[in-house]
């Protein structure tokens, strides 16, 4: 049983049972122990940072033909998406509302599966107090181009419609474009409140599903990218 990455041997290897207490997925085989500890970190920072935080998970993905602007994608997705919110959260404070303090917390990994695109898993972290969900989706690419659309339709008016924009303008394209490229997974929406009475099962619950995100499997290596991505404390 192998204890180390042989591209990178500072990756040790977690292969079975629980890590440090938690329950985690081993079904596509072992984890980087780095990558557990570094989850598991931002995880907490994210969660005591306030009394109440919103986790969701999504998935990321470029189109089939590859077609999008060069950069840093993920960079650019968390860049735009904080600057949404703080435009929302500047227009909330005009109208007289209160305004929580906020940081964006995240951890994301990049993965490749093949001869298929990159994409990417990932988790954010947000305020409970400012978003209590992702309200309404936004309309894909199913349209009659000879009919004028809808012209809310690149209104990116509520959380949901936010993170698919955030994708949209890393990549250089619409939002309706890009609607089939962000995925919401099942279940992947977690509140936690550290008063609350089943927070622990919670919060054990959230990083058993971000385990998943430590898997070796379709890590890539010897290209000078980082595999995985993380906002940092404070």
């Amino acid at each position: 049983m192998k204890r180390r990455h042989p591209d990178n041997t500072h990756l040790t290897y977690h292969h079975s049972g629980p890590w440090n207490g938690y329950d985690v997925q081993l079904q596509r085989g072992p984890l980087f122990i780095p990558y557990l500890e570094r989850i598991h970190q931002t995880m907490e920072q994210a969660i005591h940072r306030q009394a109440s935080t919103m986790a969701v998970r999504i998935d990321l993905y470029l189109p089939e033909n590859g077609y999008v602007r060069s950069g840093d994608w993920f960079g650019l997705f968390i860049r735009s998406l904080k600057e949404q919110v703080d435009v929302d959260l500047s227009r909330r404070e005009r109208k007289g509302r209160w305004v929580p303090d906020w940081k964006l917390d995240y951890t994301a990994v990049e993965e490749k599966v093949g001869d298929q695109q990159v994409h990417y898993h990932a988790c954010l972290f947000l305020n409970g107090e400012i978003y209590r969900g992702l309200g309404e989706f936004p309309v894909g690419r199913g349209f009659d181009p000879d009919v004028l659309g809808d012209p809310r339709a690149e209104r990116a008016d509520s959380l949901a419609k936010k993170i698919v924009m955030a994708w949209a303008r890393a990549l250089g394209m619409t939002m309706r474009e890009a609607v089939g490229l962000v995925h919401f997974p099942e279940g992947g929406l977690y509140r936690l409140r550290r008063s609350s009475p089943g927070f622990e099962a919670t919060e054990a619950g959230l990083f058993n599903r971000l385990s998943y995100l430590a898997k070796a499997q379709s890590k890539r290596f010897g290209r000078g990218g980082r595999n995985i991505r993380y906002s940092q404390a404070g």
